[in-house]
């Protein structure tokens, strides 16, 4: 027996997702209705069978209950807890999905059979679910009809047959007017009803043309897109706590957190500022987006995002706005963001002053070439031992024209004891050792001979080097400018040249502007 699978995903044209992955945290839910829940459904033809009660929630789909048929085919969810409001369903044993429902009312049924599971769908006690249901068979009807439409449009098309293409495109464009209006005939009768959230959700901001001069030219180039991205969210009704229970609302919330915010942090954190000010008018919802948003940018594999997560930790967790974290994961988190706060891409390297295999101080601020590789490592470190050659392949490319003229130049003979000046390197490395044994560096020092000159140690941990380039392990590469500001951190080996190159070409592209 063939059994119809109606689903929101399709309706609401939006993106699939797993179904059933762990279950959240319980949420609070708002409602004047008694504490506890009673949903009887019944499914005629499905005698002793086992289903899930399952429901939305961001990109994943979550399992609530579970329950067995009677002979007749019904079943009972009950508990004295209430069901937060949202987007539910119910899927086979197999986890296949079988229909949608919304979940407002606290007690109702529905009751239907496998000749139509939408189409003979009977509502009680729920009139958001009877609006529902009648607008998931409106669409069953548009959509079968659209499917009939589709293959003769592509046939007319490549058979280039004008006149009929353009005949079946007026049907399919009523069709899709008809579609529309219903929505538009729901938004209207019932605006409270979470299917009628849903369809503001999905509608496009209408963006007005920009502003010109007396002269018709553009005031402001880059307008309609910051209109947009200022009121991408006003068709949403954040102080409704169901709507991150849909399928709706994480495809437009992902798109505009990765595609209509630009990835650079500066772009993120503004961009995120602007979401979080507007979910903030309803807890739940607030408490999604900057979960997600916090632990997207902080797993992020993305250079310089660490900052979002540091921006996010300063003004809302440290801030006693995350209401649900609790102080040790508070302090855990304001920890890692000093230890990330100092080395930040953009952010001026905290000044190292550091002893030689000579017991000799040397500053990292005295270092004149104008990228300088800061590199902890140690001399016993298996990935260390495999990493070094090709940092000293990289210091030898870069500094390759400059080493050639140095090489000249200290062949010119002086008339004094000075000798000739020798040209700055234009790449060069403090190399912090961390190896336990000192015997163990100089010798691994004296057998690699390293190009470089200054290799130091911090024996007596007087410079808190862990705690401002948050080293917890080896090697770690930091890049830094001739100002000695961070602009690549925790990078491989093999992609110095890459970004000193990257950095030159940047500065190149800025001096002719």
């Amino acid at each position: 027996m063939r059994i119809l699978k109606i689903s929101l995903l399709i309706l609401f044209s939006v993106f699939n997702c797993a179904i059933f992955a762990q279950k959240p945290e319980t949420k609070k839910v708002q409602t004047n209705q008694p504490q506890g829940h009673l949903i009887s459904i019944t499914l005629k033809g499905f005698p002793n069978k086992m289903f899930y009660l399952g429901y939305y929630f961001g990109d994943k789909q979550y399992l609530r209950d579970s329950a067995i048929t009677d002979a007749k085919g019904k079943m009972i969810f009950k508990d004295n807890k209430t069901l937060e409001g949202g987007v539910y369903l119910i899927a086979t044993a197999d986890k296949s999905l079988l229909f949608d429902f919304i979940v407002t009312e606290q007690n109702f049924s529905l009751e239907t059979d496998t000749n139509g599971i939408i189409e003979n769908m009977k509502v009680t006690n729920s009139p958001e679910n009877v609006a529902f249901f009648e607008y998931t068979k409106f669409t069953s009807i548009v959509g079968k009809k659209a499917s009939i439409l589709e293959p003769k449009i592509k046939d007319a098309k490549e058979s280039k047959n004008k006149e009929e293409e353009d005949k079946l495109m007026s049907e399919y464009k009523l069709l899709m007017a008809d579609l529309n209006a219903e929505r538009k005939r729901i938004l209207e009768t019932n605006p409270t009803f979470l299917i009628s959230k849903i369809f503001k959700m999905m509608q496009e901001i209408d963006v007005p043309e920009a502003p010109k001069n007396a002269k018709g030219d553009l005031i402001d180039s880059n307008f309609q897109y910051q209109y947009y991205k200022t009121h991408y969210f006003d068709n949403f009704d954040f102080s409704d706590e169901r709507i991150t229970r849909t399928p709706t609302f994480f495809p437009k919330f992902e798109t505009y957190m990765l595609k209509v915010v630009p990835q650079i942090p500066d772009s993120i954190i503004v961009g995120s500022d602007l979401m979080l000010k507007q979910a903030s008018r309803g807890k739940e919802n607030f408490k999604f987006c900057l979960f997600w948003t916090t632990n997207h940018y902080e797993a992020s594999q993305y250079m310089g995002m660490d900052a979002v997560f540091v921006h996010l930790i300063d003004n809302y967790y440290a801030k006693g706005k995350a209401y649900w974290v609790d102080s040790l994961l508070i302090w855990k988190m304001k920890d890692k963001c000093d230890k990330l706060r100092n080395n930040l891409i953009g952010v001026k390297a905290k000044n190292l002053n550091m002893l030689d295999t000579n017991n000799r101080y040397h500053a990292l601020y005295n270092m004149d070439a104008k990228y300088t590789l800061v590199m902890f490592w140690n001399a016993t470190c298996g990935h260390c031992k495999e990493e070094m050659p090709k940092v000293v392949e990289a210091y030898n490319e870069i500094n390759k024209d400059v080493i050639e003229k140095n090489l000249a130049l200290s062949k010119i003979k002086t008339k004094d004891k000075i000798g000739p000046n020798l040209l700055p390197l234009k790449f060069d490395v403090f190399s912090v050792s961390l190896t336990e044994s000192v015997d163990d560096w100089k010798k691994y020092l004296i057998e690699q001979k390293l190009p470089w000159k200054l290799n130091v140690y911090d024996p007596l941990n007087e410079t808190n080097f862990r705690q401002y380039y948050d080293v917890y392990s080896t090697p770690v590469l930091y890049i830094l400018d001739s100002n000695k500001k961070v602009i690549a951190k925790r990078i491989a080996a093999n992609q110095i040249k890459e970004f000193v190159e990257n950095a030159e070409k940047f500065e190149k592209e800025k001096t002719n502007k």
